[in-house]
């Protein structure tokens, strides 16, 4: 009985030392997929990617990807894998475990993993389509009615019918640091911690995009392509840079009204014309923006002529001590 169980084992551990030695696949070589292989980048994005996924009911109220293809998308290719040694690398590209099959999935997507895509979004584009639609009909006509209420101060405030679409007022704190010039270092601060109404949101995921571009207008859901860009990997940022980080949205003065009531294009006048994310590095709003309104003799007007007067000064108005006190920019000084 002793000699048997010997030989049970012996064969046991032989098995798994040959196991090792079996040719192995590149799909098992390596422990992440990638979008940049060759053979992926030969395929269709709908080969792999259908819309909606089986849970997208529980993650979002409109039909999306939700998660990971499933095994049909990988087997289609890798059906050899499948079968070849006990836990096949490949299958860590989206299980927390390469093994067993019910092992459970990495959450979607995988946050502490480099991006493999950038977004296209051209803001000319959709900003063309907004003020269209604002229009309307106006071209028909000579002469139009606009229709007219009467608003109760207590009522919310007006959303204008463009950037708000997708940038909504931020309802928690997030993570913020400046935003320094290059080759500065930021100088030490002075404790201003901002709100979270200071902050306007960025667009997370397909929701706010599949509004129009589900079915009707493209690039339409199934055209991964349309939207999305394989680029080199890198890592999207939380955190929220800002030259100017005293800005709040939603001011108000001594009586209570809002202070910057105006339609968004009107300070971030150069994003209207991006058709490039990648292009935009900032909120991009020029300080005659903000001279438009705060050129009085007890806001911005008086701090600029005193940066004039005498160098150097803190300049504490628009800016925290980290950038406050750096030489002012060429625009600031035209």
């Amino acid at each position: 009985m002793k000699i048997r169980s010997v030989i049970v084992i012996t064969v046991f551990f032989a098995a798994a030392i040959a196991v090792n030695f079996l040719p192995r696949s590149a799909a098992q070589q390596r422990d992440r997929f990638s979008h940049s292989t060759t053979a992926h980048k030969k395929q269709d994005c709908a080969s792999c990617h259908k819309i909606p996924t089986s849970n997208w009911l529980s993650a979002r109220g409109f039909p999306d990807v939700a998660q990971f293809p499933g095994h049909v998308a990988c087997a289609s290719c890798h059906r050899q894998d499948f079968f070849v040694g006990n836990k096949p690398a490949f299958c860590a590209g989206c299980h927390t475990n390469a093994g067993p099959r019910s092992a459970p999935l990495f959450p979607f997507p995988v946050r502490s993993r480099s991006h493999e895509f950038a977004t296209i979004f051209p803001h000319n584009v959709h900003q063309d389509v907004i003020a269209r639609t604002r229009r309307g009909d106006a071209e028909v006509a000579v002469a139009h009615f606009v229709n007219a209420s009467f608003r109760k101060l207590t009522d919310d405030p007006p959303k204008f019918n463009n950037c708000a679409i997708c940038h909504e007022t931020a309802s928690s704190l997030p993570k913020f640091e400046p935003r320094m010039p290059a080759g500065q270092a930021p100088i030490a601060g002075d404790n201003f911690t901002p709100s979270a109404k200071f902050f306007k949101t960025m667009p997370s995921g397909h929701a706010s995009c599949f509004e129009c571009h589900y079915q009707g207008l493209e690039p339409v859901a199934t055209n991964c392509a349309g939207c999305h860009r394989l680029t080199q990997p890198y890592f999207e940022s939380a955190v929220v840079k800002r030259y100017s980080l005293k800005f709040d949205h939603s001011a108000v003065n001594d009586k209570g009204d809002l202070v910057h009531t105006r339609d968004c294009m009107t300070c971030h006048v150069r994003i209207s014309g991006n058709g490039d994310l990648k292009t935009m590095k900032d909120a991009d709003v020029p300080i005659m923006s903000c001279m438009s309104c705060h050129n009085h003799e007890n806001d911005l007007k008086i701090e600029l002529d005193k940066r004039a007067a005498s160098k150097p000064f803190q300049c504490s108005y628009c800016h925290t001590a980290a950038i406050g006190a750096l030489p002012a920019p060429p625009s600031h000084e035209k």
